[in-house]
């Protein structure tokens, strides 16, 4: 059989119109930036290189806003960015004072929580003798960190690349014969460490042209180049129109090759131009992650990809996960403080409907058993009810069942005959996702999916041992590749997914769940393989549990959140909040309800239903702490939300409404960093008895404490307190009538974002 051609995976996007040459992009907290290295001469007509140096900038951009939101340093070229532990590095070469252009002998750090403040920059590495500093790439090692810089000395070729350690990223130690570009023309280069191996791009002089290649090493001491042929992204010359030289020259570098991962794909940004006055920056991507494409410019000729990229049918490849005996495998990557644009949006929508429907609801609600699958026919079944019963509410978003413990598929899969392709329903020919989503987007709700990772009908799952003490029941090998494909399904047929809810219970992929034989756990590999399949296919779908939860469980199926609660998982907390120790960073809580006395349907089970001062209580109990909520809803045999049912959500959703639909006063100015006392003033002295307060969650979660108080003509009295307030926080307190009410916030005091203050008087 013929091998089929290397071919460079590098998909060149678009050109920016822009003279920056040495640029970085990164991402922190979960959004896309980029490093820019201004010359001042660049902004000034006819000026020369070098021109107006000591005003060059090293400088972030906001890639989503297009705006620069900072500039680290001045006075400094040939910077390059590093992010770690809720931080970022910069670091540059410092131009000084007195010194000519570029002949730069010191290199500078400074770093930042929030990109705006930035620290007192520090020099954390002197030149030699006679040496002087030109581009520099720092790197997350195999034992610390790993910095390049090229270097003027004489006993090599210009720009030759030496190496650093260091284990605290300010004191560097020379790793001794740690040098690549003796022998040849290299510069621009950029340092990554994947999989075992430093990879390092550089420029190779083509004489003419320029062009950026790879090379990688273990120990960066002994290279190994990839092929002659495999250039990492070469020029394009009928480029031209280059910014700041003549419109005529044809476009002969590509050079300057930095790049990071981002929402599924490796963001690449490069410069083309002449090498002489400016740039012409452009952008590329790859469909995968830096190590997949790192490998492929090293693979045999014929060899396929060590991990399939998001083409086709595609599946994740299974690798190492976290290794630990179940209770201390602690992330190790930096603590994300913020929520991510799909946590945001999902914890603004506060409340969501749970349906559970399936093989459960015509066996007395036994949801472990695996009748045949003709027993599923629900003769009237109306998606779009449920949808109706939702809004009724106020949900904003609808999980279904797609797929329960029992292993019976709401959709014709091709993985198994136990589904709907088996029923009696619709002779075998209906799709109750498909139903679903239709009726979801039809009255305007998030659509999301739960999806058991535990079998029956299969026969995988775990035992319902307690957390660390599971076991795997049957083959995962023989079954993951299985679930992978019904999930694939999921993901790919039914258009944009917001929710995934992946069930702890009974879950063979858990990061806790351990071998029968061995007792050694298994780890998170296959947990993770599972979420990244998700992230690939649905970018801005939230994960509600697994092995990298967006959301974690309150620990309620009564609907309460405890309190005071947090938004950020600290590491070596995880275990008390319902998620893996391997898990840590804003991970947001949700409580669930059944509002009958299961989950499912069952016969004369009208009489167990919730009554409305339960439910007004659970609202105050979950979304009041800051958490969302989950309320359940179980459509009978005949695939309708039965009567009774339908009244009492309704009912919930009028109390809703009525009660926090006519405030009487409140604060409503975003415009109020660092403020600690707000005042309300209450019109024609009005009792109130319930407050309501939001934070701004959307750049994290800094109030400790609250205080109210209200004035009696002379005096301040407390009349509530409490701690946390998060996304919200609903307080009631003994009616008081005053003109008056004061509220006191203690917190990290220049981060605290009070977002609305009310106070209502309710029944």
């Amino acid at each position: 059989m013929a091998q089929e051609p290397w071919e460079n995976p590098i998909q060149k996007e678009k050109r920016l119109g822009s003279p920056l040459v040495e640029t970085s992009p990164f991402v922190f907290q979960e959004k896309l930036y980029l490093l820019e290295n201004n010359q001042r001469f660049w902004d000034i007509p006819g000026a020369k290189p070098g021109h107006k140096f000591h005003e060059d900038k090293v400088r972030i951009r906001d890639l989503q806003t297009n705006q620069i939101i900072s500039t680290p340093l001045k006075n400094h070229g040939f910077g390059t960015v590093l992010t770690w532990e809720g931080k970022v590095y910069v670091f540059a070469g410092d131009y000084g004072e007195g010194k000519p252009w570029r002949k730069m002998t010191e290199i500078t750090m400074t770093s930042s929580e929030d990109l705006v403040n930035w620290s007192k920059p520090k020099t954390v590495l002197r030149a030699n003798d006679d040496e002087y500093f030109f581009n520099t790439a720092v790197t997350r090692g195999k034992d610390g960190f790993v910095l390049l810089y090229e270097t003027s000395d004489k006993k090599w070729k210009p720009f030759t690349f030496r190496y650093m350690s260091s284990s605290d990223l300010e004191h560097w130690e020379e790793i001794p014969g740690a040098v690549y570009g003796v022998d040849k023309y290299v510069g621009g280069p950029a340092l990554y460490y994947e999989g075992g191996w430093y990879y390092t791009l550089y420029l190779e002089s083509l004489q003419p042209g320029y062009e950026t290649r790879i090379t990688r090493s273990k120990d960066l001491v002994n290279w190994e180049d990839a092929a002659e042929d495999r250039p990492f992204v070469t020029f394009n010359p009928t480029h031209k129109n280059i910014p700041l030289i003549n419109p005529d020259i044809s476009e002969n570098n590509a050079s300057d090759v930095e790049l990071c991962y981002f929402q599924g794909k490796t963001i690449l940004y490069f410069t083309g131009s002449d090498q002489t006055t400016a740039g012409d920056l452009q952008r590329a991507t790859y469909d995968g992650t830096p190590r997949e494409l790192f490998e492929h410019f090293f693979k045999a000729e014929g060899q396929s990809d060590i991990a399939p990229k998001h083409q086709g049918d595609w599946l994740p490849v299974l690798e190492a996960g976290t290794e630990g005996n179940g209770t201390a495998i602690f992330s190790t990557k930096p603590l994300t403080t913020r929520p991510t644009e799909s946590q945001l949006a999902y914890q603004e929508r506060q409340l969501g409907a749970f349906i559970h429907f399936g093989p459960a609801t015509y066996i007395g609600s036994d949801m472990m058993s695996v009748p045949a699958a003709e027993i599923f026919n629900p003769n009237r079944l109306d998606a779009e009810q449920w949808a109706k019963t939702a809004k009724s509410f106020g949900a904003k978003h609808i999980v279904l069942t797609a797929k329960h413990h029992n292993g019976f598929c709401l959709w014709p899969t091709e993985t198994t005959d136990y589904s709907v392709k088996n029923a009696t329903w619709k002779n075998g020919k209906g799709d109750v996702v498909r139903e679903f989503v239709e009726a979801c987007r039809k009255y305007d709700l998030e659509i999301g999916l739960y999806v058991s990772g535990g079998d029956k009908h299969f026969g995988c799952t775990s035992t319902p041992d307690p957390q660390g003490e599971r076991k795997i029941v049957g083959d995962i090998n023989r079954y993951f590749p299985v679930f992978l494909e019904q999930l694939r399904e999921l993901l790919t047929n039914y258009g944009e997914i917001s929710y995934l809810w992946f069930d702890g219970a009974y879950d063979p992929f858990g990061w806790d769940v351990m071998d029968p034989e061995t007792m050694q756990p298994l780890g998170t590999a296959y947990g993770d393989a599972i979420h990244n399949m998700v992230r690939l296919l649905q970018p801005k779908a939230i994960v509600m549990g697994g092995t990298k939860p967006d959301v974690r469980w309150s620990g309620s199926e009564q609907g309460w959140a405890a309190y005071p609660l947090g938004n950020i998982v600290q590491p070596g907390e995880g275990f008390d909040k319902w998620v893996g120790p391997q898990s840590a960073g804003w991970i947001p809580a949700e409580a669930n309800l059944h509002t009958r006395s299961t989950w499912f349907w069952k016969p004369d089970s009208d009489k167990t239903l919730r009554d409305l001062p339960f439910m007004m209580n659970v609202y105050s109990e979950s979304i009041g702490r800051g958490a969302n909520l989950l309320v359940n809803m179980t459509p009978d045999t005949s695939g309708l939300i039965p009567t009774a049912e339908v009244k009492r959500l309704e009912e919930f959703g009028i109390a809703i409404e009525q009660t926090f639909s006519h405030p009487v006063a409140n604060y409503d100015q975003p415009e109020n960093n660092g403020n600690t006392i707000y005042t309300l003033t209450i019109p024609k002295n009005q009792a109130t008895n319930l407050m309501v307060l939001e934070e701004n969650i959307a750049n994290g979660q800094h109030i400790k404490q609250y205080n109210l108080e209200s004035f009696d003509g002379a005096n301040w009295q407390t009349v509530a307190k409490g701690l946390t307030i998060g996304r919200k926080r609903i307080h009631y307190f003994d009616p008081v009538k005053t003109d008056k009410l004061r509220l006191s916030l203690v917190g990290d005091d220049s981060k605290m974002e009070l977002k609305s203050f009310t106070v209502y008087q309710a029944d």
